[in-house]
């Protein structure tokens, strides 16, 4: 009987592992647009701007001050410019890539 109760514990752990891990992954997708925005600039562009958009690292611009167009920004953050590479590849998508936008015009005073 105690060997029976000894085969099936390591099937429980996996079972109650994968369950947390499930949750964890709903938090994620759970997360409002700006959040998401917030969490992609952090991720992919503070370490040169700053995570209020003021850093300038390596020449980075203030994001905060910035007063270029929606269109000017996106094909930055496409494209890249001057030191900063294009971000389209990193930012995988249209929908990130709008995120990331919405979060820097957050970002101005």
């Amino acid at each position: 009987m105690v060997l029976k109760s000894i085969q099936i514990l390591p099937f429980l752990l996996l079972f109650f592992s994968c369950q947390t891990g499930s949750e964890n992954t709903k938090e994620v997708t759970q997360q409002t647009p700006a959040e998401q925005g917030a969490s992609l600039y952090t991720m992919h562009c503070a370490q040169c701007h700053g995570e209020d958009g003021k850093l300038g690292s390596s020449g980075a611009k203030d994001l905060s001050i910035s007063k270029l167009s929606d269109q000017k920004m996106l094909h930055i953050i496409k494209n890249g410019k001057g030191a900063m590479p294009p971000m389209k590849a990193l930012l995988e998508t249209d929908t990130n890539i709008q995120l990331v936008l919405s979060h820097i015009k957050a970002l101005r005073k």
